[in-house]
């Protein structure tokens, strides 16, 4: 696994960590699976882990 730092400004920082508590997951983990989101979506649709505890999500019909 490679490892990749980035920096995030103070507020985002904060809504990051309180995203993570949120959904039971490491910053880490939000982040990597924010990263990974998009080259999956490649493959296909897929709902990332944090995403299943919140509960289901409503879909919106075709905008008119």
């Amino acid at each position: 696994m490679t490892k990749i730092a980035i920096s995030l400004d103070d507020e985002v920082a904060r809504e990051l960590a309180k995203l993570a508590r949120e959904a039971q997951l490491s910053e880490e983990g939000l982040v990597r699976e924010a990263v990974e989101r998009p080259v999956q979506g490649q493959h296909g649709t897929a709902i990332p882990r944090f995403a299943r505890r919140l509960g289901p999500l409503a879909t919106q019909g075709p905008a008119r």
